[in-house]
């Protein structure tokens, strides 16, 4: 087993090696990967695309012309009704299961796969079975 002074190095080493194999950024360039934009050509960039995005929200039709439109439609009226306490949580009848209960649910349901469930041959070992 190696030390961790020959495993450091060993890195060090590998890690050099791929440093080395890197391209340069120079030659990042040449080859057209690399495109470098001086900071100005950035700014004026940005700038160009707020205007646009500016440009696209302004032009979103008011909710006036949605409403002449039929694209949207409120009601006048509306009818309020004061209603009892309804508690809407789902009942988790399966949180209150035994162990026992549980196992006998797999050992149904594995018999019902086994024995009943119509499978096509080449697909019978997808069938997963519950450990007992």
């Amino acid at each position: 087993m190696y030390s961790t002074d020959r495993c450091s190095a060993a890195i060090k080493l590998q890690l050099s090696r791929r440093l080395s194999q890197r391209p340069s950024a120079s030659e990042i360039k040449d080859r057209g990967i690399l495109k470098v934009k001086s900071t100005q050509e950035s700014k004026d960039e940005k700038e160009k695309i707020k205007k646009e995005l500016s440009r696209r929200l302004s032009q979103r039709p008011t909710v006036q012309t949605l409403i002449k439109k039929n694209v949207i439609k409120f009601e006048e009226y509306v009818d309020v009704y004061e209603i009892q306490y309804v508690d809407r949580k789902a009942d988790k009848p399966w949180t209150r299961l035994t162990a026992t209960e549980k196992a006998s649910i797999r050992k149904e349901l594995n018999q019902y796969k086994a024995n009943e469930m119509e499978v096509h041959e080449e697909s019978q070992f997808y069938t997963r079975f519950h450990r007992e």
